[in-house]
């Protein structure tokens, strides 16, 4: 910076404000101290590109946990479609902080961004008040906070859950279980509400569940299908709320002694890669997330050319992918075992 302010033959503090874009600086000053910033390729040159276009082609991701293969491909999908339209993409993983994803958006208005993705760690979202007022295009992907009324792009939860619970009851199960994801998250609610809704509707009970934590991990659906092999009646059929828990249902419900789908069934969401090269493959419902991630950075492209996108609110049907993992319930009641 003082190389810059010796070309230009500012002070420091010149240069100082004019690279934080303040507006009491001259014309003929900024020019000035822009092209020096050019000659000398301070922070290099698009520090100064940014100052003059407005745009530092720079687009944010916010996911609440990237070791989850659903965001680890949503994040390879918005990063590949940013690049493709002369982008470069910023990522955030939050760990589902609440307090570090209201820091990440402070921080994402910092660095100079155009415009921002974001899985909501929860249904209330913090920061986000402080983003918009800076002008910043945003789009929610996956989940909807609760006061927030922009574009966004989600599955349609309900019924994902109506599907699984009528896959199962079209076996004849009549003893069903439910692995949420954390309540505290709309999604969550609405697949467990989809799942039992249409149990009951049949004149059956929906059967006990559990949530699981904020990792959604093969770890949490263990513990919880543990906690689930000691209803009375046991149930045959086991409706997981994304993959990852019910592949570790898979592994308690094997630990057990159990056989599925023999003895029990399991459906899980998302159809993650390793779901098919389970044993036995997992049933699952299938969100094509290539396109949820790429129909988010659409608009949020859209939003950016100053364009008002012809779908700003999308939700995207979801499909059964039947596989080895659910079947008939056993011939001999369980009630008693």
């Amino acid at each position: 910076m003082k190389d810059v302010a010796k070309l230009a033959g500012v002070s420091v503090q010149t240069v100082s404000v004019v690279v934080n874009n303040q507006p009491m600086i001259a014309p003929d000053t900024r020019d000035r101290i822009l092209a020096a910033i050019d000659e000398l390729g301070y922070r290099p040159f698009t520090v100064a590109r940014s100052l003059r276009t407005g745009s530092t082609r720079t687009i944010a991701l916010v996911v609440s946990d990237i070791t989850n293969p659903f965001f680890a491909k949503m994040a390879n999908t918005v990063e590949d479609y940013a690049h493709q339209n002369g982008y470069n993409l910023i990522l955030y993983n939050t760990h589902s902080d609440l307090e570090r994803e209201k820091n990440y958006l402070q921080i994402a208005t910092q660095r100079w961004i155009d415009g921002l993705l974001f899985v909501s760690t929860k249904d209330t979202i913090y920061g986000l008040d402080a983003l918009r007022a800076t002008g910043i295009p945003v789009v929610a992907v996956d989940r909807i906070p609760d006061d927030y009324d922009g574009p966004w792009v989600i599955l349609d939860n309900l019924k994902t859950g109506s599907l699984v619970a009528e896959h199962l009851l079209s076996f004849g199960h009549r003893h069903f279980a439910h692995i949420s994801g954390p309540m505290d998250l709309r999604l969550s609610r609405e697949r467990l509400k989809g799942f039992q809704d249409v149990i009951v509707a049949h004149g059956l009970q929906p059967g006990p569940w559990i949530a699981g934590d904020d990792s959604w991990s093969c770890e949490s659906g263990y513990a919880a299908m543990q906690k689930l092999l000691e209803a009375r009646p046991r149930p045959t059929a086991v409706f997981a709320s994304n993959d990852r828990l019910a592949i570790g249902a898979m592994r308690a419900i094997a630990e057990a002694g159990l056989r599925i789908p023999d003895d029990i069934s399991i459906a899980g969401v998302d159809d993650i890669e390793f779901a098919a090269y389970q044993s036995p493959p997992l049933t699952t419902v299938r969100q094509s997330l290539i396109d949820v991630a790429t129909q988010g950075i659409k608009i949020l492209l859209d939003l950016l050319k100053g364009k008002t996108p012809a779908q700003p609110q999308v939700v995207f049907e979801p499909m059964l992918v039947v596989r080895s993992s659910t079947d008939k319930p056993p011939d001999v009641s369980n009630e008693s075992s």
